[in-house]
């Protein structure tokens, strides 16, 4: 939960770096934990930890789309700071520094977690951000 509370934390702090407005900085900084609360609970439960960021991502993006139609602002507002606790740069930092040791194979294991994880938070964003747009469009159409 300590762990939750700091995600929260920095997510604030980056929105607060990007200038982000100060009536939106708390439901960034929401997300911001709660992705990694999702994370935690996924990896907790056996999970790869490529799953978890597909799911962290997904939280992540139907919370930042939901804020966003309440606050009226743009829900990459909310979603691009709460990434920042769950991008996976420290297993890219062990992939470039195995690459500079030489550890060419263990630079390989390293590179295909970091693709599978940066990819599981894309396609999360991508899936819940293009559902978004066809409900939104459905809905339109009914009215």
């Amino acid at each position: 939960m300590k762990n939750v509370l700091f995600a929260a934390i920095a997510a604030t702090s980056f929105g607060i770096l990007f200038n982000v407005q100060r009536r939106n900085l708390l439901f960034a900084g929401i997300n911001g934990g709660l992705g990694y609360l999702f994370y935690s609970i996924t990896v907790a439960k056996g999970f790869e930890s490529y799953v978890g960021m597909l799911t962290a991502s997904i939280a992540m993006s139907v919370f930042a789309e939901i804020v966003a139609r309440l606050r009226k602002a743009p829900a990459s507002v909310f979603l691009a700071v709460a990434l920042i606790p769950v991008v996976p740069g420290g297993a890219m930092f062990r992939f470039v520094l195995s690459l500079l040791e030489g550890d060419y194979e263990l630079a390989f294991t390293y590179g295909i977690q970091t693709t599978l994880e940066a990819g599981a938070l894309a396609i999360g964003i991508i899936v819940v951000s293009s559902f978004t747009k066809v409900l939104i469009r459905k809905f339109k159409q009914g009215n």
